[in-house]
């Protein structure tokens, strides 16, 4: 059954231990709330959301005016990269293309069927299409994903979980994060780190085990697991 979410409209899945939300307009995994807890770990932009298929830079000025401008007015929690990871080239976002792709901007059909909640979306420019099961088993919550390539061409295409945590779920300075990593690298950099100690321009190390204290920060480091912790 189609509900309200944060202005916007979305299907709910749940049982006694946890409540999934899907938006429509987009597909976002909005919610997938713990409810002996009452957190739902998933992030949910400060700023007012609308229906993607509605965003007009011209009347929405708000989310500013460039390829990431669409995916900014509808998103939240987890979104799906798909087939393109990051910004689209200059040329790709006057076809029409905005940043990580079409799958976080379309519209979709959400419906729950015979206990699953299913999200369906055709992608023209791509030329692929998306489905999405959900299925609650307990206190988890199954994904199953199908791509079917509708062009005739075979071609690679890219496919990422882009899931954003936020508050409560995450706390400044005492959020703490376990991986097996061991070599890490920023963003801009050519030398590698040992994971968790992040080099500081001013000598220091930062332990990214920890969530930050900053009020505000931004970053992007990539790490290597150790295949024998997996």
């Amino acid at each position: 059954m189609e509900t309200q979410f944060h202005n916007r409209r979305a299907v709910q899945i749940e049982n006694d231990q946890v409540r999934v939300t899907v938006t429509i307009g987009g597909g976002h995994v909005a919610e997938i709330l713990h409810k002996a807890s009452g957190v739902n770990p998933l992030w949910i932009p400060p700023w007012p959301s609308i229906e993607p298929s509605t965003h007009d830079p011209a009347k929405h000025p708000e989310y500013g005016n460039d390829n990431e401008s669409k995916l900014l007015s509808g998103i939240m929690g987890q979104n799906l990269c798909l087939d393109l990871f990051g910004p689209p080239s200059e040329a790709e976002f006057a076809a029409g293309m905005s940043v990580h792709g079409e799958a976080s901007v379309a519209d979709y059909d959400v419906a729950v069927r015979a206990g699953q909640l299913v999200a369906k979306c055709v992608m023209p420019q791509a030329q692929l299409a998306f489905e999405r099961r959900l299925k609650l088993n307990g206190s988890r919550v199954e994904f199953h994903e199908t791509v079917e390539n509708l062009a005739a061409l075979d071609r690679a295409c890219a496919w990422t979980q882009h899931v954003t945590l936020g508050p409560p779920f995450l706390e400044r300075g005492v959020t703490q994060f376990r991986a097996p990593g061991t070599k890490s690298r920023a963003l801009g950099s050519t030398k590698d780190f040992d994971w968790p100690y992040l080099p500081r321009p001013d000598g220091s190390r930062e332990d990214l085990q920890v969530y930050t204290k900053a009020e505000s920060s931004g970053g992007f480091t990539t790490h290597l697991m150790d295949p024998h912790r997996e």
